[in-house]
């Protein structure tokens, strides 16, 4: 009896201590108001499209960001990045001894579809509409979409040697429609 619930209690621990978190005004990525704090590859469902996405990333003002997509589901600890020193700090990740990672699957068959850049304005929110039309068929099975944004800061040391800072990353999205 123990043993189980040892067993349990260790789980619960280890789904706590996820991949790479949102922190507001460092690198948190909200859809529809949806994720705030989240860690990577939280599934949204928007039942067949029809609707306009707002992305909503809270970061330093004056920053930039970056935000990407592609066609395959979000991949946990892809390419875990080194820790950076960011206030507020961002929590480590179960990617192994970092608080950042890349968090999608760059494979030839999913690379990157589209990316767009925002500006981050003075109350330190960066947004971007993105209309995504009606979809025939099964709801939330119909279409994947993954997301993860870059904020260009210069806390982050990026993902060396083919991704150098100075960026950090926000956390992931699978959205099924």
């Amino acid at each position: 009896m123990r043993t189980r619930l040892l067993l349990a209690a260790l789980l619960a621990m280890g789904s706590a201590f996820a991949q790479t978190t949102g922190v507001v005004g460092n690198n948190d990525y909200t859809i529809n108001g949806l994720g705030s704090g989240s860690t990577s590859c939280t599934s949204l469902c928007f039942p067949n499209g029809g609707i306009t996405l707002t992305l909503t990333v809270a970061a330093p003002p004056g920053s930039a960001v970056f935000v990407f997509f592609n066609f395959c589901t979000c991949q946990a600890c892809y390419l875990p990045a080194p820790s950076n020193a960011c206030v507020p700090p961002l929590p480590a990740t179960a990617c192994g001894g970092t608080n950042q990672s890349l968090d999608m699957n760059l494979t030839a068959a999913c690379g990157i579809a589209f990316s767009t850049l925002m500006g981050v304005n003075s109350a330190g929110q960066a947004s971007l509409l993105l209309p995504i039309p009606t979809l025939p068929g099964t709801p939330c099975a119909v279409a994947t979409l993954s997301t993860q944004a870059i904020v260009i800061n210069t806390c982050g040391l990026g993902i060396p040697p083919p991704f150098p800072g100075p960026f950090v990353l926000t956390q992931g999205y699978t959205l099924n429609f």
